[in-house]
């Protein structure tokens, strides 16, 4: 489990090491103490203002309720009608808080603000509850004929006034113990919160006398190691294979360096020499000026030596030597550079040199035998933790794809709008393949999709696709068919070692595409940093032709993919908006008549806002303000599925900011025959109904 290495340290260290992790749990359980008691005692002092308002608006009750007696004997018309507003209020304040005392609830505080009230948790305190209810509920039900929309009569008043006489006192009293109660459990919570506090401080100090003993204990022997470490050292500088030596502030060597520097760097070396003119000689002036700018970072005091350890322009460069016999030759060195601090201060760097052409040159070979491996490894594992009949389903698809992009880019149609027009499509169906891709995790595709797109959209918005551009996308397409070419080849030479036979693919079916889009889901939610609970409904997908659940797929892809990076919010913002920080993604595919089906996906995000859709076509200048406010919420919903257009606030990644996801769910919806309604509520959830019939 640990290395040797790992272990000795463990051995060395060991009470420094239990002392520490004594500490931190001291703290931890001081800390979680803390925040359980303040927790509690936030709760406990919501509960003792509320029981307290509870004793106040018993009173307020029995006094409005004598105050509307004597209106309605006086037929003050207007004063019982304000009085009994009066009751009604302080009646359902009263209920709604002796209701939360008893199973825990959302009550108005006294701020008039919702609060939340924990129910009451000791003996004493439910037996109080239990006998105020008992007084409450024939008052409650005598108080509601009062305060109903139904008239009331006298009799009813009266019979409510003489019990309110009758059981005023002992409902007072019972509030007047919940409230005593509850201060005392509060008191015993912070009187037991104070004891842990203490008890970890004393703790903690216990364990922290041990540990400074300890170090210094362990300090007094680590001088006595330094003393034979500095011998030690000569020797190893003696035999050590790499160039070790110290460079000063000045760029100057030390007086102490490895006998094999000389032989490393081919040339002659010797105490207080200036290292840069002989870098300069070395390498080229490119990496010259890096390196001289590099080492004056590491020298400064102002950059952490870790921040600056991946800029390191000599950590493998080509450096051109002359041996004795004036031969040039070039080799590659690796220069590393590590910080000497003594007293806070950078005094030297102590600078390993090595020579790595040998490495160089098997990486490079390796590099380039990695190129197929990594296919064949990726194809692979697609086999065997996907659907092999979803990967060559999607490997056939593409192909046809590229094919359509073939026959597009034929068409005689060499005008300016024309071409533009191509970039579009040829947008729509890449975009098709990068999702299809995606979802089965075909990094190698994806990316490369991604690459073209990015090439695309440049063209698209120039708005003057030029001859040359269309030249370029002939290369991009070329660049797919190879790509899917071996991978084709791959599949098909794994495959001939054993799979799934035809009718458990076509079985497993709708598991595969729940899978599928889960996967892509959860892939998605984890790159934007949100939380999904992926569902599903799909059982009727069974009755569909394997083409049409192919191209549902391809539909649910994009929508999954938009729901997530546009209209699922992240936990921050679900919670200000009082939802879960899980949000919830539910697609289902139903029959809802002979041969007619429904394919719905739903989320509970942000929703369609026209307001904000008006503000984004407006301040990317797709729209002036005034043709914005002149459109109705339908025409300006209808632009989210136009080419070009995107929401996304940041710059593009691999699932949004190309406005082509909506525009290719239109362009298959048109291909099935099938027609799409879109139905949401701001800040509540989106749905996507896809309604066709075989």
């Amino acid at each position: 489990m640990f290395s040797e290495t790992t272990k000795e340290l463990i051995k060395k260290y060991w009470k420094i090491i239990v002392a520490v992790g004594l500490f931190l749990t001291f703290d931890f359980i001081v800390m979680s103490a803390n925040f359980y008691g303040t927790f509690k005692i936030s709760e406990s002092a919501v509960s003792i203002n509320l029981s307290g308002r509870q004793r106040m608006l018993s009173q307020r009750t029995t006094k409005a309720l004598l105050m509307l007696q004597d209106d309605a004997r006086r037929g003050d018309v207007e004063g019982v009608l304000k009085t009994q507003k009066e009751l009604k209020l302080v009646v359902e304040l009263f209920d709604t808080t002796l209701k939360g005392f008893r199973d825990g609830d959302i009550v108005t505080g006294g701020d008039g603000q919702p609060v939340k009230l924990a129910k009451v948790d000791t003996e004493v305190s439910r037996k109080i509850v239990e006998e105020a209810y008992t007084i409450w509920d024939p008052y409650h039900q005598k108080l509601l004929l009062l305060i109903g929309e139904r008239q009331f009569n006298q009799a009813q008043l009266d019979d409510a006034a003489v019990y309110a006489r009758a059981k005023n006192l002992e409902l007072l009293r019972l509030m007047n113990d919940l409230t005593s109660d509850l201060e005392k459990t509060a008191n015993d919570l912070a009187f037991i919160l104070r004891i842990v506090q203490i008890a970890g401080l004393l703790l903690a100090a216990i364990n922290f006398g041990y540990t400074v003993v300890v170090s210094i204990r362990d300090l007094v022997a680590s001088d006595q190691e330094i003393a034979k470490a500095r011998k030690e050292t000569d020797e190893i500088l003696a035999t050590v294979r790499e160039g070790l030596f110290l460079l000063n502030p000045q760029y100057r060597l030390g007086s102490q360096y490895s006998e094999s520097l000389s032989q490393v760097l081919q040339r002659e070396v010797h105490p207080d020499m200036e290292f840069l003119p002989v870098l300069k000689e070395m390498v080229p002036e490119k990496v010259y000026g890096a390196a001289e700018d590099y080492l004056e970072l590491l020298f400064g005091e102002r950059v952490k030596e870790a921040l600056i350890a991946s800029l390191n322009p000599l950590s493998e460069v080509p450096v051109t030597t002359v041996d004795l016999s004036g031969n040039t030759k070039t080799h590659y060195l690796s220069f590393h550079f590590n910080r000497v601090v003594a007293e806070e201060k950078i005094t030297h760097l102590l600078v390993t040199v090595q020579d790595v052409t040998e490495q160089v040159s098997l990486a490079q070979q390796l590099e380039q035998a990695k190129g197929q491996a990594r296919i064949e490894i990726e194809v692979l594992l697609r086999l065997l933790n996907t659907d092999p009949a979803a990967l060559r389903q999607f490997l056939v698809g593409a192909d046809q794809a590229l094919g359509q992009i073939n026959e597009r880019l034929r068409s005689d149609d060499d005008s300016q709008s024309g071409r533009l027009r191509a970039v579009n499509y040829i947008m729509r169906v890449i975009h098709g393949v990068k999702g299809e891709a995606a979802a089965l995790n075909v990094e190698m595709i994806e990316a490369y999709a991604h690459d073209c797109e990015k090439e695309l959209v440049a063209m698209r918005d120039r708005e003057e696709v030029r001859g040359e551009d269309m030249v370029r996308v002939t290369v991009l397409l070329e660049g797919f068919y190879d790509r899917l070419s071996s991978l084709t080849d791959i599949v098909t030479r794994l495959s001939s070692l054993g799979g799934k036979g035809a009718d458990e693919e076509e079985e497993g079916r709708v598991e595969a595409f729940t899978d599928t889009l889960r996967g892509l889901a959860e892939r998605v939610a984890g790159d934007q940093n949100k939380r999904v609970a992926f569902s599903a409904d799909i059982d009727d997908l069974r009755k569909l032709p394997r083409r049409v659940v192919q191209e549902l797929q391809g539909i649910a892809i994009q929508l999954v993919r938009n729901a997530l990076t546009h209209g699922i919010e992240s936990p921050e913002e679900r919670r200000a908006l009082g939802k879960e920080e899980t949000g919830t993604l539910h697609v289902s595919c139903k029959e809802v008549s002979d041969f007619r089906f429904e394919f719905v996906l739903r989320d509970d995000g942000r929703g369609i806002s026209p307001a904000r859709l008006r503000n984004t076509l407006v301040d990317s200048g797709r729209l002036k303000t005034t043709e914005a406010n002149a459109m109705s919420d339908t025409e300006i919903a209808r632009k989210l599925f136009e080419p070009g257009f995107s929401t996304a606030s940041e710059a593009a990644d691999r699932d949004a900011g190309h406005g082509v996801g909506l525009d290719v769910v239109r362009a298959k919806i048109r291909t099935m025959h099938g027609y799409l309604l879109v139905k949401s509520r701001t800040d509540l959830f989106t749905e996507f109904h896809i309604r066709f019939e075989l």
